[in-house]
This record gives C-alpha cells, sequence and structure tokens, in this order.
C-alpha cells in the first residue's frame, strides 16, 4: 500500500475516496455520503494519532467503529473496515429476517395441516351419518343378476350402489358423490358444506336410464382443468346433455354436450372427447364389477366408519346392546306381525317376523343381530291374451344389524333368502361358523322355459368393520344343454373344474350332504310333508326375543 501525508482538506478526502471507490465499486449516492464521512473521521485521527495504536471509541467515529481497538495504518484500512462491519451487519439482519420467515412458514403449515386434518375428520362423520342413513333406507351396496328376472345377462346395482369422494370445484374440499336405487329408479346426488358449514345436499337428479329397466343405466361425470361436473340427459332423447359444475354452494349449468348411443362417444364444442367423459355403470354390467362397486362402496364406508358409529341407530340411541336390538324387534313386530306357524296350499312356512337370531360375524365379542322378515311385494304378470294384471307375492327379507356401543346400525340387507333348484316350495338360510367367524351364504335358482334355461348364483360374505362383502361366489347359466361357469367371477371351462370349487355351499348342487359342524342350514318354508323342519322356528324366535327382554310375552 502506498504512502501519504494525508491533511484534512477536500484534496486529502477526495484522494482517499477515489482509491476507496476503486478498490470497493461503490456506485450509491447513499453509500458515496456514507464513505465521504467515514473518511472524514479516519483522516482526522489518523493526523492526531498517528502511529499510535488507537483505541476507537475516542474522537469523532461512527458508533460502529467504536466496538472495536485495533492499530491504525492509514486512512483506507479504516474504510475498508468500516465496509466489512457493514456488510456483516446486513448479512446478519438478512439471516434473522430468513429464520423468522422460515419459522412462520413451519407454523403456517402445521396449522394448515392440521385445520386439514380437522376438515377431513368432520367430512368423514357427516358422510358416514348420511351414508349409514341411506344405507338403512335403500339397502346397502349389493347386485342382482337380471337373469332371475329378465332373463337377460349381466348384473344390475341395488341399495347404495355407488359412492366417491370429489373436490368438484378444485378448492381443496371434498364434495361426496353417491348413487342409490330406490323403487327401480337410480338417482345421483352430491353431499357438501354450504355457506353455513351445514352438510347439504348440493345435487340430486335422476340418473341417465333408458326406458327398459333391463337397458343400461349410469352417471355422467365430466372433468375439465381439475374441475368435475354432473351431467343429465334428457329423459326425451338421451343424446341431450347439460353439465352442471358446482359454484358457491350450488351446481350450475356450465356446458352442454351430446352422447351417440350407438358409439357411447360424447361431443362437446363440436369435437369427440374420448378423454374427458367418464360414465359410472349400474345396470348391465358384469359379476366382477359389480363385486368391485360393493369392495369400494365398503372400503369408502369404513374410512367413515367413526362416524358411523354416530349413525342412524334406530330409535335406541345410548342404549344398552339388548335394549337397542329389542327396539328394532318390536318395530318389526308391530309392521310384518309377530312369528307364526302356517300350513296352507301345501306348504309350511314362517310369517311375519320369522327370525330372531344373535350372531357374533366378526369374532369380536359382541353379538350382531340378524333377522328375517315375510312381506308382500307387488308385481305384476301377463295373462293368456298377453295383458299385464297385477300380482302379490310372499317374499322374505334378511337384516343384519351391529352394535355400535350406544345403538344399532345396519351392516347388510338382501331381498330375498336361499331358494332350491327345481322347487318352488324351499326357502331357507344357511350361517357358516367357521374357527370362531360366522358368514352368511345365499343360494339363487331362477329357471325358465320348462327347467331348459337355469341360472344360479351362489354366495358367501362375511362382515369386515361395518358391513358385509363377498369373499366367495360361483355361478352357472345353462341354455338348452349348454353351460358356462364362473367362480369369482373367472371363468371355468369344464363342469369337472367347477365341480371341486364350485359347490362349497351346501344345497347349490342339489345334494343334502354336507358338513353340518360346519354349516348350519335353517328353513323357513318347504312342502307339507317336511313340515317338521319348520315348526320348531317359532319357538327359537321366541326365546331370542326373550334373550333381549326377558318380559317379551310372544
Amino acid at each position: 500500500m502506498k504512502n501519504y501525508n494525508y491533511f484534512d482538506d477536500d484534496e486529502s478526502v477526495d484522494k482517499v475516496l477515489a482509491e476507496v471507490r476503486n478498490r470497493s465499486r461503490i456506485q450509491s449516492e447513499e453509500e458515496k455520503k456514507h464513505d465521504r464521512r467515514e473518511v472524514v473521521y479516519a483522516i482526522k485521527d489518523f493526523n492526531k494519532n498517528r502511529g499510535d495504536s488507537v483505541q476507537r471509541g475516542a474522537g469523532n467515529f461512527s458508533p460502529r467503529s467504536r466496538r472495536k481497538s485495533f492499530d491504525i495504518k492509514n486512512p483506507i484500512d479504516i474504510i475498508e473496515h468500516e465496509n466489512l462491519l457493514h456488510k456483516k451487519t446486513i448479512l446478519r439482519a438478512m439471516l434473522l429476517v430468513f429464520i423468522m420467515f422460515f419459522i412462520c412458514v413451519i407454523a403456517v403449515t402445521i396449522h394448515s395441516i392440521r385445520q386439514d386434518n380437522k376438515d377431513n375428520t368432520r367430512f368423514n362423520a357427516d358422510a358416514g351419518v348420511i351414508c349409514a342413513q341411506y344405507s338403512t333406507r335403500y339397502g346397502n351396496c349389493n347386485y342382482e343378476a337380471l337373469y332371475n328376472k329378465y332373463t337377460i345377462k349381466g348384473y344390475r346395482m341395488k341399495g347404495l350402489c355407488y359412492l366417491r369422494e370429489i373436490d368438484f370445484n378444485n378448492d381443496g374440499d371434498s364434495e361426496l358423490l353417491m348413487v342409490f336405487r330406490d323403487s327401480g329408479t337410480y338417482y345421483v346426488e352430491v353431499w357438501g358444506y354450504n355457506g353455513d358449514k351445514e352438510f347439504v345436499t348440493l345435487f340430486h337428479e335422476k340418473t341417465a336410464q333408458r326406458k327398459k329397466k333391463t337397458h343400461d343405466a349410469w352417471v355422467t361425470l365430466y372433468k375439465k382443468n381439475k374441475k368435475y361436473y354432473v351431467g343429465t340427459h334428457s329423459k326425451k332423447d338421451l343424446s341431450e346433455v347439460k353439465l352442471y359444475g358446482l359454484k358457491g354452494d350450488e351446481f350450475e349449468e356450465k356446458y352442454s354436450c351430446t352422447y351417440d348411443k350407438k358409439k357411447e362417444e360424447f361431443t362437446i364444442k363440436n369435437k369427440v372427447d374420448d378423454t374427458s367423459f367418464e360414465r359410472v355403470m349400474l345396470s348391465v354390467i358384469s359379476g366382477r364389477k359389480a363385486v368391485t362397486y360393493v369392495e369400494d362402496v365398503s372400503k369408502l364406508i369404513n374410512t367413515f366408519s367413526a362416524a358411523s358409529d354416530k349413525a342412524v341407530k334406530s330409535e335406541a340411541i345410548g342404549k344398552s346392546m339388548n335394549s337397542a336390538y329389542y327396539s328394532i324387534v318390536e318395530d318389526y313386530n308391530q309392521r310384518y306381525g309377530k312369528a307364526k306357524y302356517v300350513e296352507k296350499n301345501g306348504r309350511a312356512y314362517v310369517k311375519g317376523l320369522a327370525v330372531v337370531d344373535l350372531i357374533d360375524f366378526n369374532d369380536d365379542g359382541k353379538d350382531e343381530l340378524l333377522i328375517i322378515y315375510r312381506k308382500s311385494v307387488k308385481g305384476r304378470t301377463t295373462d293368456y291374451n298377453g295383458i299385464y294384471v297385477p300380482t302379490s307375492t310372499d317374499r322374505y327379507y334378511i337384516e343384519i344389524y351391529r352394535y355400535t356401543g350406544s345403538g344399532a346400525s345396519l351392516a347388510y340387507k338382501n331381498e330375498g333368502i336361499s331358494n332350491s333348484l327345481n322347487n318352488e316350495y324351499d326357502r331357507y338360510y344357511i350361517i357358516k361358523t367357521d374357527n370362531g367367524k360366522s358368514f352368511y351364504c345365499q343360494n339363487t335358482f331362477s329357471t325358465e322355459s320348462y327347467g331348459n334355461i337355469v341360472s344360479a348364483a351362489s354366495t358367501m360374505l362375511r362382515m369386515k368393520k361395518t358391513s358385509f362383502v363377498p369373499m366367495y361366489s360361483s355361478s352357472y347359466y345353462t341354455e338348452y344343454g349348454y353351460t358356462e361357469y364362473q367362480i369369482d367371477d373367472r371363468e371355468i371351462y369344464n363342469a369337472s373344474a367347477f365341480e371341486q370349487a364350485g359347490y362349497k355351499i351346501p344345497l347349490f348342487n342339489g345334494s343334502n350332504k354336507y358338513d353340518h359342524d360346519l354349516f348350519t342350514v335353517t328353513y323357513l318354508q318347504r312342502k307339507l310333508k317336511n313340515n317338521d323342519d319348520v315348526k320348531g322356528r317359532v319357538t327359537k324366535t321366541q326365546k331370542t326375543i326373550k334373550k333381549l327382554n326377558p318380559s317379551y310375552s310372544g
């Protein structure tokens, strides 16, 4: 470094400042003023204490320069030191700001996660209540073979058919899409929160369905820019479609499009769109798809299990298990009558509330309530002239309830119980018990053309958390000597292979030989000559009811 004789005048100040600028390349006017002031102070002290060790804090130094003592070599070193301290102070301030910002980000993130968890918990609770109500009102998710009624292949969904959690307007809050079947008609609903934070119905319409009940039915969904829309098809012309999107707490018409029934494709804005549309099929579907729907609905309801325990629990909320179950029994006795043995038209059967049984299906130490009742169902048939005439048929219904800790909630419901091949009299139900767990089994047969066409299905269901799901199924279809076999919806190509694995459930192959320690077959209707199988049922039902309420008179 050059040695200079510095004086407290403008020339000396400008000389030093020029060298400092050259070193640090200072550009701003504020920094120029700052440096000039530091130079003046430094030259004054340098001339006063030249060659001596100066304790900074004496003289006219800036406050920053008073914090440390050092040996002065020349004013430029002093200024460079001051600049370094200035930069360190700025870095410390920036670091502090960054740390505070990072802490704020973490705090906001934690709060957001907690709020999301809180909102998700509330959604699950509210959705669980609605699902339980609809399962009770319309029945659990289930399916039936179309051949049994319409002699066509395929299945259709019934009860609470379909569930899906969707964020329709992409605002981070989920809505619940649900489809149910009521009196032969499918309906689609969307549930979500309104402006008052109430869980309400935001959308309700009939699904797309052709005039004949044997034809396909479906729900149309459209996705664009991460938002979902529900499609409604015109009743007069299914090809005309309106798409509704969620705005605020209401669904409003947003787009329109057309549907080609033959090609099964949608056209929007004069362009065929094969990727943005989805049809959720409800009828004339494969057995595999029907089983998948049942499993998916069961899984989603199980995620609402905490809320399901708050759900519709009959009128027995807050009561003990026996009291909760007895409230249901008392209600059904009034609706359908108490169990009564009847002999009529060559048949022996139990009418009214025929079965009340307590079975621990999932081996958790708590019994479930199984009830079967008989009621008349209106229908129609054709007379000799091909004219439809009304009919009335007696049919058994089965329901299974579980105890939630404070009441009873529906876990399973089905229209009809097991029947036998080529035997219009037999009606029965089967319970399998294995390693402490129990399973509900059912056989269903339908014949046409004097027995030349046969459709048969056999199913075993297990209780999974809050509902029943299929764990095994087998079926066959015979038409004038040609037979197709399936096990768990896998096609089996020969009769011998089907005989080895397809007849797991008793009576499905017509044989009365089965493991009585593993299966319990209970008849509710038989030919009059076999009435011994039916007579004792009323007494067993009365005994079970008295377990629930000892004061029950029968």
